[in-house]
């Protein structure tokens, strides 16, 4: 499964894909999230978990999370063409980077095998001090300790280009942004340090890809790498 950037452009992230896919027999699949049904950060990047609204927002029924689409549509696949093996590896950019992250803490008992979040612009950290979405507090998730290390015990691949170190257009600058640091490559620098304070002996780790900005076609080739490792 495949997640696009802010830009919704899910044609242009399948395109990337369609050769390697071919070559390893493999089914990949890129669900368009559109800015009309899904609209901002908060219905695409965020889950849809939160409803629109004043405050730190009420939770909404988990069958209307962008998470809970994404899981329902591997399912239907699955099980429409069987024989496949159980389970999915998910990998996002960008914005879907940063639906990859989330996905792998308020989706805990679903199937990917593997998850890849490559040059998310910003990270809700495992920071019980930090409020939602920078970190987890917020009084209607009730994220516990035992969630949040369950969380940061689920393998998760972050993925930075060498060269992605500028302050584009598309990158958010609030201050808990900026507080996570100045660039996407530094931002993935404190969320795995951020991840590592509560378990150091997490599995996630952190790659860089040599020669890359925010590029998805050539992040794209280094998962593949990564995925044909095992």
């Amino acid at each position: 499964m495949v997640m696009h950037g802010t830009q919704r452009n899910a044609a242009d992230y399948i395109e990337d894909w369609v050769d390697w896919a071919t070559l390893h027999q493999r089914i990949v699949a890129c669900p368009r999230f559109d800015a009309i049904d899904w609209p901002g950060s908060r219905s695409y990047n965020l889950g849809n978990v939160l409803a629109p609204g004043e405050g730190p927002g009420r939770v909404n029924e988990v069958a209307a999370w962008s998470f809970t689409v994404l899981e329902r549509l591997a399912q239907r696949l699955e099980a429409r063409l069987t024989p496949l093996e159980p389970g999915f590896d998910l990998w996002g950019h960008s914005a879907g980077a940063q639906f990859v992250h989330r996905f792998a803490l308020f989706r805990p008992a679903a199937p990917p095998r593997r998850m890849i979040a490559a040059g998310s612009g910003w990270y809700t950290t495992p920071d019980p001090d930090t409020d939602f979405p920078y970190g987890i507090r917020h009084p209607e998730l009730s994220i516990s300790e035992e969630r949040t290390r369950r969380w940061v015990a689920t393998p998760v691949t972050l993925m930075r280009g060498e060269l992605d170190r500028e302050r584009d257009e598309h990158l958010r600058t609030t201050p808990l942004a900026d507080a996570q640091g100045a660039t996407r490559w530094d931002r993935a620098a404190h969320m795995l340090e951020a991840v590592r304070a509560v378990d150091p002996d997490s599995p996630w780790r952190l790659v860089d890809v040599a020669g890359s900005g925010h590029d998805h076609s050539a992040m794209a080739a280094a998962a593949q790498g990564l995925l044909a490792e095992g």
